[in-house]
């Protein structure tokens, strides 16, 4: 019996123990960090080539009070036909960030070198808005960033790159009817694509392509547009 009792009065004596310990290993660290909300005004953005952004606002709060002159704000934005990122971002006391992104849309008119929102259908699989650029070379010919317009990298296999290089970087010809004859294709993960554009039309006026390839024996379909502000 006396051997029972010590077992109790021991394992009472290691518990005070442990709360003890525990009392002074967390007195005075137990604390909540507020993180700092940042919200913007408005949506995209689409800025014609040549004219300079300009920031349509926003608002930060951190437990109620406003810290907006506090948001540290960034741009990768070019007089370049393409799409950026304008980046806010605020850290608290603690050390811990928020951040938020607002998209940048330069677009070249309807011209044919230009930034696009592409819609892609092969076989039973459509993917719509994805981004795409185009560029002109200095000999007359221009640069499509993804021939198959995002179809993979954004559509079947997003957020893969870039471990995996899902765009195939071609060069097209525009030719003086509007039609586009495919160049030259460039590599990317899955190897030499073959692929023969059947069909293809550009309208100056609406800044839209549409075209058709024979993708490795099955037809693939793209329709691009330039995008316009709302």
């Amino acid at each position: 019996m006396k051997k029972i009792l010590f077992y109790i009065v021991a394992a009472a004596l290691s518990l005070l123990a442990l709360e003890s310990c525990n009392k002074v290993t967390t007195e005075g660290k137990t604390r909540i960090t507020y993180y700092p909300v940042i919200e913007l005004v408005g949506g995209d953005v689409v800025l014609p080539l040549g004219q300079t952004y300009s920031e349509p606002g926003y608002a930060a709060t951190l437990n109620g009070e406003n810290v907006t002159d506090k948001v540290e704000v960034s741009n990768n934005i070019k007089d370049v036909a393409g799409a950026y990122t304008v980046s806010y971002s605020m850290t608290n006391a603690d050390g811990f960030a928020s951040a938020v992104k607002r998209n940048v849309f330069v677009t070249n008119g309807t011209a044919f070198d230009n930034f696009y929102f592409a819609d892609t259908k092969f076989g039973t699989r459509a993917y719509y808005g994805a981004p795409v650029t185009i560029s002109k070379n200095s000999d007359g010919t221009y640069t499509i960033d993804d021939l198959l317009c995002g179809f993979y990298w954004y559509g079947r296999y997003p957020g893969y790159e870039p471990t995996y290089d899902f765009h195939n970087e071609s060069i097209i010809k525009l030719n003086a009817d509007n039609t586009i004859t495919l160049v030259e294709q460039g590599d990317w993960y899955f190897g030499p694509a073959g692929i023969t554009i059947t069909s293809s039309k550009y309208d100056p006026a609406a800044g839209t392509i549409e075209m058709e390839y024979d993708f490795e024996g099955d037809p693939f379909y793209v329709s691009m547009a330039v995008p316009t502000a709302e």
